[in-house]
């Protein structure tokens, strides 16, 4: 298996080293259940570290590796970022957004406000920063794996791994760019969007950043679902993401949608019947 485009030297936290973890996954095609049966791993085990709650051990690492399909020589640089996690060079970034959410009786989750996870983006070109990284002997500045598992989904196949819009869309009112993204998660469907300044200068005072879950046939809208993130960029290179898990009442087609705006309201102006927000590639949801 090819997985020389995930960067591993690149990461920088936990939550991260997950969502690397994540995209190797659905490259092997494995099922968390087949998974935890190759690498003779409890499901738990590997679910926590999948969903970047827990740094796993080493031989987790390994096993899972293995049982992903790469070589030895393809794991050791994922064990050796392993090891620099938990020596903490470098420092962990900030905590992400809930990633199963609170659940209330119904399994349904039950949004708020939370801060997003902030990703730094290094324009320099991906060789120059490794051969500064090594040279210098100082850590690196994270590109971020926000892309590295942008799978386009197909409406009406099942998707594995994290589906991202193709490029971001500008929000004008609101200063920024937005991708989102959905997936599979431990029987939840997890809602991401990543947004970033449109100008040099970043944003114009605070930005609220929405996420909410629709689905494809009946355009109905979660209002459970909907999630927001506040946000102020100083710049624009840095990427930040907010993060919400929902459980649907039923299966089927569902997709992310997304908006932000200037200001605190508790709803996007997408919220209206007629506006369905900036959406991502459509997931086939089964409980």
């Amino acid at each position: 298996m090819d997985v020389s485009d995930l960067s591993p030297e690149q990461i920088v936290t936990v939550q991260q080293f997950a969502h690397a973890l994540r995209a190797i996954q659905s490259r092997a095609g494995l099922s968390l259940r087949q998974l935890a049966k190759e690498a003779d791993v409890s499901k738990s085990t590997l679910s926590l570290m999948l969903r970047g709650e827990r740094l796993p051990t080493k031989r987790t690492v390994e096993v899972f590796l293995r049982a992903c399909g790469l070589s030895e020589e393809q794991a050791e640089p994922w064990l050796r970022t392993r090891g620099r996690l938990e020596s903490g060079w470098p420092a962990q970034g900030p905590a992400p957004a809930p990633a199963d959410g609170t659940v209330d009786d119904q399994g349904a989750g039950v949004s708020g406000d939370t801060q997003p996870i902030e990703i730094p983006i290094d324009p320099r070109p991906r060789r120059l920063r490794l051969g500064v990284a090594i040279a210098a002997a100082v850590v690196p500045v994270a590109a971020g794996v926000w892309g590295v598992a942008q799978l386009r989904g197909s409406p009406a196949s099942p998707i594995t791994g994290e589906a991202c819009r193709g490029g971001y869309q500008p929000v004008a009112r609101a200063g920024v760019a937005i991708k989102p993204c959905i997936e599979s998660s431990e029987g939840q469907v997890r809602m991401n969007v990543y947004i970033k300044a449109m100008k040099p200068s970043g944003t114009s005072g605070k930005v609220t950043a929405y996420v909410w879950l629709t689905h494809r046939d009946t355009k109905d809208k979660y209002r459970k679902s909907l999630h927001t993130c506040p946000v102020s960029l100083t710049d624009d290179q840095k990427v930040v993401t907010c993060a919400y898990a929902f459980t649907p009442p039923t299966a089927g087609y569902y997709y992310t949608a997304a908006s932000a705006q200037t200001g605190t309201d508790p709803l996007p102006p997408e919220w209206s019947p007629q506006y369905t927000g900036t959406q991502s590639p459509t997931l086939n949801w089964q409980p």
